[in-house]
Formats: C-alpha cells, structure tokens, sequence
C-alpha cells in the first residue's frame, strides 16, 4: 500500500495551523528559546538535542503561530547567513 507522502505531510502541516496541540518536538525545541532571545535553527537543534533536519521541519510548522524570523545572522559553523528565529510575542 503507498501512501500519497505530499498528502500526508501537507495535512499534518496545515493541522499544526488548525489545532493548538504541538507534537513533543515542537515542545522541545520551544522550550528551549527564552523570550526576546534570537535563535539560529543550528543552536536551536544544539540547545534542544534534536536533528538539525527535524527542527527545520518543526519551525518552518511553527513559523507565524509560535516562532518569528526577525532578520538574518550568520551561523558561528557555516559562516553562512541564516534566518535569526524569536518567539513570538504574545
């Protein structure tokens, strides 16, 4: 049986939208940032002890509901400029 993968992860990033529960990744990596603190997706992983590849996912779910880009810095690794992440004000 094949699953339709765009489906499937279409609809699970349009309910983070929809529902106000966050899966325990989403949590994890939220608990991690302290308001009015910026955040590279890298330290967040770093910080939070998940995969670089999974907290993508998990922000680019949680941009404009808990998270916020509010500029741009470089990555103190990559020296690659990046996205600085904030949460959200209430």
């Amino acid at each position: 049986m094949k699953t339709n993968v765009t489906d499937t992860s279409l609809d699970a990033f349009y309910s983070v939208k929809t529902t106000p529960v966050l899966q325990d990744q989403q949590r994890k990596i939220l608990s991690v940032m302290q308001p009015g603190m910026a955040y590279t997706r890298r330290q967040l992983a770093m910080l939070s002890g998940v995969e670089i590849s999974t907290v993508s996912a998990r922000v680019n779910s949680l941009l404009d509901i808990k998270i916020e880009v509010i500029g741009r810095t470089k990555d103190p690794v990559t020296n690659k400029t990046v996205q600085a992440l904030q949460l959200k004000a209430a």
